[in-house]
């Protein structure tokens, strides 16, 4: 079997990729789940654009992103707006995170 892997895409410059892998630990603890989580600095365009990168923070399952509404912005190095039941966040809520779990994770 493969092994889940998360990836949480970031710069440095944005301060909420913290508080993102934060949630993540706590949500896959609550839902019982492993993956390896790979921590991936973005630094300068160039990186930005070869990781499809539109934002920080940005997390993926499997490659897929976690946020249905993503737009292709590669390129962006700036923080990056979630929008989640009709509320802005500048991370992804816990309930994002949780049901891309649900939704991406290999069985």
């Amino acid at each position: 079997m493969e092994s889940n892997v998360v990836e949480i895409l970031y710069t440095d410059a944005c301060p909420f990729w913290k508080r993102t892998l934060e949630i993540i630990n706590e949500v896959m603890k609550e839902l019982h789940i492993s993956a390896n989580i790979r921590k991936i600095e973005i630094i300068g365009e160039d990186e930005a654009k070869r990781y499809r990168f539109p934002g920080s923070p940005t997390v993926r399952i499997n490659g897929i992103d976690i946020d249905p509404s993503t737009k292709d912005t590669s390129g962006y190095i700036g923080c990056r707006i979630y929008m989640h039941g009709g509320r802005t966040y500048e991370y992804p809520p816990r309930e994002m995170i949780a049901s891309a779990f649900k939704r991406f994770m290999k069985k």
